[in-house]
């Protein structure tokens, strides 16, 4: 894989940033390392087509600017957190890479200021992080990747343009493509979150070390943790984009590259309606709620494959669908979001059921369950993790859930 010298394509990569990350301002050798890693990862995992046993081996092979600093653990580190996140086996060979560097593209922020830098996806948790950050942080720049789903461009399009409306200063977003050229093979993209990630550190690292920059992760600590619905969809197969552990195991990265930062994510004690709640209790901008209902949280996008349907909107039966519509319900806010499933009629609501009936399937056995207490003593958690307080967490989701009508 080639990555372009400057914005633009290669036959294997089409980037918004250069091989130096230009027009990022001038982070640090770690921080442009790490993105090339972690873009390497995301590329390759999206080209490499699981086989029938799900895991794979993939090695990378990529020039670095500092190779040495990886050297002494956190080449091993990245490995480890990419088998976190993908239950695949990874390897990396790292090379120096010998193309000069370019001059520093001149900024706002001088190289030694830090500023803050949140995710912003489109989705109703990153919107609803930006209401909470900005009234304290209103110099924080969001960083959303360049979706080619048409749905998920109107939610950030939407969503930018209702904070530039609604905030002064204008918040800075910026929307990047980093992604293969054609195709992918592998549905899944369970390396995407440590290539934004690693973006967002780059965008809010300094070129020396200085005051520390925050990066924000908006994500529901409910869905973070991710608890399997059932026996059946656990195990790698289960997400771990957010959960805590990543997140630790992120941050203990940076330590060992001394990269300026530190992630959090501000709902992580919060299921989703809490934090839906918890922004409306602090008077955001006047008809926040209509953008909330023009986010997406849909986890399939298929409308144009049903008769009648529409790509464009959120089913409302997927599971992350289910969760966004208990969000609204637990929180006393009227939900404007125009639902597949409340569209659709006759034999093409048939079809969205049939297409929906192991999701909701696995939800109705989740809530009759609970919350199981041995599947969360079982997981992986960051050193003393309150685990009476990761489950509490979970059932207080489940309980949300529960609240939502299902056919």
């Amino acid at each position: 894989m080639t990555w372009p010298s400057q914005p633009g394509r290669t036959e294997t990569i089409a980037s918004d940033l250069g091989w130096w990350l230009t027009p990022l301002a001038t982070p640090p050798d770690a921080a442009i390392d790490l993105l090339r890693i972690a873009a390497g990862a995301y590329i390759a995992d999206r080209l490499t087509r699981r086989g029938l046993t799900f895991s794979r081996d993939i090695s990378l092979n990529v020039e670095l600017a500092a190779p040495d600093t990886w050297i002494s653990g956190p080449a091993d580190q990245i490995c480890d957190l990419l088998h976190w996140l993908t239950g695949d086996s990874w390897s990396l060979v790292l090379t120096k890479d010998t193309t000069p560097r370019p001059a520093p593209i001149p900024t706002t922020h001088s190289n030694i200021d830090s500023h803050p830098v949140s995710l912003l996806s489109g989705g109703l948790d990153s919107f609803l992080g930006a209401l909470n950050i900005l009234p304290e942080n209103p110099d924080t720049m969001f960083i959303g990747h360049a979706d080619a789903a048409n749905a998920v461009v109107a939610a950030q399009k939407h969503v930018g343009t209702f904070l530039a409306d609604a905030f002064t200063p204008t918040p800075s977003y910026t929307r990047l493509r980093l992604a293969q050229q054609g195709r992918k093979r592998e549905a899944s993209s369970r390396t995407r979150s440590l290539m934004f990630l690693s973006l967002a550190v780059a965008a809010s690292t300094p070129s020396r070390r200085g005051t520390p920059s925050s990066v924000y992760v908006p994500e529901n600590g409910y869905t973070s943790i991710n608890q399997p619905l059932h026996v059946n969809r656990g195990g790698a197969l289960s997400t771990r984009s957010t959960h805590p552990t990543t997140i630790y195991r992120f941050n203990e990265l940076l330590n060992s590259l001394e990269i300026s930062a530190s992630v959090t994510n501000p709902f992580v004690r919060m299921t989703k309606g809490e934090a839906m709640k918890h922004v409306a209790q602090g008077i955001p901008p006047t008809a926040w709620e209509r953008t909330a209902a023009a986010t997406i949280s849909c986890s399939k996008l298929d409308g144009a494959r049903i008769p009648g349907g529409n790509a464009n909107l959120n089913c409302g039966l997927c599971y992350p669908c289910i969760v966004r519509r208990a969000t609204f319900i637990a929180s006393g806010i009227t939900d404007k979001t125009a639902y597949l499933c409340e569209t659709l009629t006759g034999t093409s609501r048939t079809v969205l059921l049939d297409r929906r009936a192991s999701d909701i399937d696995a939800v109705r056995y989740a809530i009759s369950r609970g919350v199981d207490q041995d599947a969360v003593d079982a997981d992986t958690w960051p050193p003393d993790y309150d685990l009476d307080d990761a489950a509490d967490l979970v059932q207080r989701g489940l309980d949300e859930i529960a609240q939502v009508p299902l056919p």
